[in-house]
């Protein structure tokens, strides 16, 4: 009897044991406040009135990147080119580690004031510099006029600054033009191509082909799939919907260096991001990593709350390792 006792109190603790580690490795619950947010937007039913504005009326030249407007700690420079604008902040004495990043708004919707928050909350943590491009928007512009202008703020920027290590990164929208720059720049054996990309919430296939997609349909209470395929034919123009460089999960994916994913389980894109980090475990010179977080709105990392910072945290420890 006392054997048998002793045994199941073994058992007993074991299997408490593994039930912490699984619990440890679980996606962590979100936070009241992210919680609040969420329920809020669904009742209001945000998605069909956000994106409905926007198609009808995508403001313009709001000012939230004018250089008063930043960090007086932080240095801002701009560049100039064909009409285009992009910014290089950083601190006083900056690492040579260079984030370019691609702002998110279905490629139709100007950058906003929260993501000129953030990018200086990575160049202050980082103590790095980011270079934020103002790429051209759809209706006025297409995808093979927003390429162009980017691959030369590129090449701008690797003739001003050519001892820094480049990262690209981009939320949303933002975040398929950063894989699929990255794609081009490998497809053109370009001489330096950046060995570390993060997408966060990234739009991967402007065409959301994946049948998983339906399922989220209910569940994201900031994105609408109908809505978003209009943008993106309107963002593609004349490119076939296919073309990696509007869907860049239908590209090559090797070689690419490595790539961190951030995206939530209450999304539109999470069966696309999910779809890209499989097949980038499949591929020749990339690796990926995926960050999970439990019941998000679409680009979480915008806003003031818990999992926004620990999002930037992760973030700078991934570009600075």
């Amino acid at each position: 009897m006392k054997l048998r006792n002793t045994i199941v109190l073994i058992a007993c603790f074991f299997s408490f044991c593994l039930f912490v580690q699984c619990k440890s490795s679980e996606v962590p619950t979100a936070s009241k406040k992210a919680q609040s947010i969420y329920k809020t937007l669904k009742m209001v039913k945000f998605s069909e009135r956000k994106f409905d504005k926007m198609l009808s009326n995508a403001k313009r030249d709001q000012g939230h990147f004018d250089l008063k407007k930043f960090d007086k700690d932080l240095f801002v420079t701009e560049h100039f080119l064909n009409g285009f604008k992009a910014l290089t902040i950083s601190t006083q004495t900056p690492t040579n580690i260079h984030v370019i990043y691609f702002h998110g708004g279905a490629y139709i919707q100007e950058a906003t004031k929260a993501h000129r928050l953030l990018i200086e909350d990575i160049c202050s943590r980082g103590n790095c510099k980011v270079t934020f491009i103002l790429y051209p928007l759809a209706p006025e512009n297409n995808a093979q006029t927003a390429h162009e202008i980017i691959n030369k703020f590129y090449q701008l920027l690797l003739k001003e600054f050519p001892e820094d290590k480049f990262i690209l990164m981009g939320d949303s929208a933002g975040g398929g033009l950063a894989l699929a720059f990255l794609q081009s720049l490998v497809e053109s054996n370009n001489e330096i191509i950046p060995q570390k990309t993060i997408l966060l919430s990234p739009w991967l296939d402007i065409e959301m082909r994946n049948p998983d997609i339906d399922k989220y349909v209910t569940k994201d209470v900031i994105l609408n799939k109908e809505r978003l395929i209009q943008c993106g034919k309107i963002y593609a123009e004349d490119l076939p919907a296919n073309s990696p460089l509007v869907s860049p999960i239908n590209g090559n994916l090797d070689s690419l260096g490595s790539i961190k994913i951030f995206v939530s389980t209450h999304e539109l894109f999470y069966p696309d991001c999910a779809k890209l980090h499989e097949l980038i475990s499949k591929s020749n010179g990339s690796k990926s990593e995926i960050k999970i977080y439990e019941g998000m709105v679409h680009d979480w990392i915008l806003l003031p709350i818990d999992e926004s910072d620990r999002s930037v945290k992760e973030i700078v420890g991934f570009i600075i390792e």
